[in-house]
């Protein structure tokens, strides 16, 4: 029943079952005392033995966690919602739809309300969630991407499943008189093609990033997001550029980029160089901490961006001239700075 009710969840999301933790009060009481506990195998031929409408069975994995002391049953998110049962099992009756709604499950001998069963059918049938959310979760299946004929200035792909969602690569018009951006020149060739990459749902734009073919069209990056450094309290005379730049762990950006490198079957080379550079951040959190430890060792910080600069190495067709070549140098210094921090602080998580 807890399974099911999960599995039907009105936010269609992973959900979790934890065991070894009383309500009240709250506290850890174990499972290692438990003779007869399940297995991720038990709990797989418990449910693959009864009988599922459409034969559609919950997906669940079994995690333990506090050196084994809780088990934690994930119940994975799914559109073959809703789940129930075609024979009664126990107090569990046949053709019966449970969902689980906020903190509380449908009672075991009820029925769910008529409008949260339709909203599961939404899941079920694609109509929720809406559109822009569809399609975020479409750009990680890789495979049923299918590129359509274009011209010398745009390539473009519809998603096979659902082929009103289409992506295209479009050349910017303003290309000539843009400049490579900083993060690109550390690639052995520093010249850039800025594109324009959009998601569309019929003709409506979803979705629009900027875009660069890095190293002259061996690798694809989408632009990462940006911030500033406090290295001055608006006293010190600090002629830095404090901007550096950043993605967050699971975002959009990092899923297009991760798609199109297949779509464009690019060997991995100049994308690689890139986010060798570019910090992934876990969160928005683990960001702040970051920058906060900048802003409370500025002067040591400082130091390392100096010797960072140094070992930066500018690829041919760099245009600029001593002069620029110093800026740039130390503003690449700063995001790889910021990613040194961040690689060393979480190697001090691990060990802690």
């Amino acid at each position: 029943h807890d399974i099911i009710c999960m599995a039907n969840n009105m936010s269609n999301h992973d959900a979790y079952i934890i065991m070894g933790i009383s309500d009240h009060p709250v506290e850890i009481t174990g499972v290692k005392q438990f003779a007869k506990k399940w297995t991720q195998e038990s709990y797989q031929d418990f449910l693959q033995n009864l009988s599922w409408a459409g034969d559609c069975v919950p997906s669940v994995e079994l995690r333990c966690i506090d050196n084994g002391n809780l088990e934690v049953l994930v119940v994975r998110k799914s559109n073959k919602v809703p789940f129930y049962l075609t024979k009664r099992y126990n107090k569990v009756k046949e053709n019966q739809i449970y969902v689980r709604k906020g903190a509380k499950n449908t009672a075991i001998d009820s029925q769910a309300e008529i409008g949260d069963i339709e909203k599961l059918f939404e899941f079920r049938f694609g109509l929720t969630p809406f559109p822009k959310e569809r399609v975020i979760n479409y750009i990680t299946d890789h495979d049923h991407w299918i590129e359509m004929k274009g011209n010398y200035e745009t390539r473009s792909w519809y998603y096979e499943k659902f082929p009103e969602y289409t992506m295209e690569l479009v050349d910017d018009p303003q290309n000539d008189e843009l400049k490579a951006p900083v993060y690109a020149l550390i690639q052995f060739n520093a010249r850039t093609t800025w594109q324009i990459l959009r998601l569309r749902y019929h003709q409506t734009i979803l979705l629009e990033f900027t875009s660069h073919y890095i190293d002259e069209y061996r690798g694809f990056s989408v632009q990462p997001k940006y911030n500033f450094l406090k290295f001055s309290n608006g006293f010190e005379d600090i002629e830095l550029n404090s901007t550096y730049y950043y993605y967050l762990h699971g975002s959009i950006e990092l899923k297009l980029m991760y798609l199109l490198k297949e779509l464009l079957e690019q060997d991995g080379e100049a994308c690689g160089r890139h986010l060798n550079l570019i910090p992934i951040f876990y969160s928005d959190d683990e960001r702040k901490i970051i920058e906060k430890y900048v802003e409370e060792n500025k002067t040591e910080i400082l130091v390392e961006i100096k010797k960072e600069s140094e070992k930066v190495c500018l690829g041919y067709n760099y245009e600029g001239d001593e002069q620029h070549s110093k800026w740039d140098k130390e503003e690449i210094a700063v995001t790889k700075v910021v990613k040194n921090i961040l690689d060393e602080y979480r190697k001090n998580k691990i060990y802690e």
